[in-house]
């Protein structure tokens, strides 16, 4: 890749950052698709952030990704926030047009997409969402737009419920709160949005309610690195279907650099991203 004064600039901002496997993943796109552009980490610091969109600005950068932890927080320094990213009060994608910022979510789309380009029906569901912040903000909302039913289970249990009420007012009856490690009406779809399979000491899980690995369970790990977390691993041994973040990270990252670059999903190439994204990190 050879970077000159035309080449166009996107991101990921996040804090830490080093684990992300977005620039491998962006950068072969790019490159299979002819574009002189580069994708670039950037670690911002919680307290940076406002001047990070500053910069964003003031360097003419095409747009950036944005994960933990400023998915929330970055909302309101936004220019014009999609109503959906609004809803869901979460922001993933940032596209800087002519210096006005656009904040967009595309987690929860590209979840459901992932879900899609897995064999598994998004239409229903029945799930149980560890965590409660921006992506399981993006899960509950799209799994409650097709129709799905949701239970919130948070360390913080005020996080939660405020989640479920959030969810309830857009998608009424859609949302519960479980209590975290407590019982949990049945499920059919666990998702784990916390950062804890990150954590690589043994019992570093989350809180599972009693019976969690049934028959006829998916258990989607958000987390990609490592690829195998501890509640994947005993998922596996437990006879159930077990997915690790990579899908929805190809996903989401797709439909984004289709909102930059406006080349067309049908176009993008999936399987060069996710293999790039495979053998782009550590874990």
């Amino acid at each position: 890749m050879t970077i000159t004064g035309r080449t166009k600039i996107v991101g990921v901002w996040g804090h830490p950052v080093g684990h992300s496997r977005s620039p491998a993943m962006h950068n072969a796109a790019l490159a299979a698709l002819g574009l002189d552009w580069a994708y670039v980490p950037f670690d911002v610091a919680p307290e940076r952030l406002s001047a990070a969109v500053g910069g964003l600005r003031a360097l003419n950068l095409v747009g950036v990704n944005v994960t933990v932890p400023h998915k929330e927080a970055v909302l309101p320094l936004l220019d014009v926030v999609d109503e959906e990213a609004r809803r869901v009060g979460s922001v993933n994608t940032i596209h800087n047009v002519g210096g006005v910022l656009h904040g967009f979510s595309t987690d929860g789309p590209g979840f459901l997409r992932s879900l899609e380009a897995l064999g598994e029906r998004a239409e229903g569901r029945s799930a149980l969402i560890l965590g409660a912040g921006g992506s399981a903000r993006a899960v509950a909302f799209a799994l409650a737009g097709r129709g799905g039913r949701v239970q919130i289970a948070n360390r913080t249990e005020a996080r939660a419920q405020a989640l479920a009420d959030r969810l309830n007012t857009f998608h009424p009856g859609a949302a519960s709160v479980a209590g975290w490690g407590a019982e949990a009406d049945a499920f059919d779809l666990l998702v784990n949005a916390t950062s804890l399979g990150m954590d690589p000491r043994p019992d570093a899980l989350p809180a599972l309610p009693p019976g969690t690995f049934g028959p006829g369970i998916l258990v989607y790990d958000l987390v990609y690195s490592p690829l195998e977390t501890r509640l994947l691993a005993l998922a596996r041994r437990a006879g159930c279907r077990a997915v690790n973040g990579l899908p929805m990270l190809t996903a989401q990252g797709a439909l984004s650099l289709a909102r930059w670059t406006g080349v067309a999903w049908e176009c993008l190439p999936l399987g060069i991203m996710e293999q790039a994204a495979l053998a782009g990190g550590p874990g």
